[in-house]
């Protein structure tokens, strides 16, 4: 059960972050050319908190700024990721597995406080008080597909897939 945590946990964490480095990539290469449109999660946060043009860029500019940071917990993450699948290919022991996995947590921990901080600047520093209401929504929605994703996944159901 612990595995299905952590890898869940983990698949939340890329996925954010990669939610956050898909703003900065190349869109779509026509008549919309390099902008943030409704593509990826922050595509649709943009939409749906109705950001304007600067509020847009000063993300993108506290974005700049954390990437180095977060850049370097991912790989990381990946890096421990890699060494944890060569020990249980190689059926290591439970200390060596149990100290890979808690390097694992620590550099999670490190990427969601990461993730918080630049949450709490943008709240602070760029949302104005209506966005942050609608902000504040979308979070409670977000709050509740986690918990029915975890009643799912927690129910005597034994098929991995439907």
């Amino acid at each position: 059960m612990r595995i299905v945590v952590w890898s869940s946990l983990v698949f939340l964490v890329l996925l954010s972050i990669f939610g956050i480095a898909r703003a900065d990539s190349w869109r779509h290469h026509g008549w919309r050319g390099r902008e943030w449109g409704f593509h990826g999660p922050l595509g649709y946060l943009s939409h749906e908190l109705h950001l304007s043009d600067p509020q847009k860029a000063q993300i993108q500019t506290l974005w700049q700024s954390e990437r180095p940071t977060v850049a370097s917990l991912v790989k990381e993450l990946a890096s421990e990721s890699k060494e944890m699948d060569a020990a249980t290919t190689r059926s290591a022991d439970d200390a060596q597995i149990q100290a890979i996995a808690s390097r694992q947590g620590t550099t999670i921990t490190k990427l969601l406080l990461e993730k918080q901080h630049f949450k709490s600047r943008v709240y602070s520093e760029i949302l104005t008080p209506e966005q942050r209401i609608k902000a504040e929504e979308l979070e409670k929605k977000w709050s509740a597909h986690l918990d029915r994703f975890a009643d799912r996944i927690g129910s005597s159901d034994d098929r991995p897939y439907r």
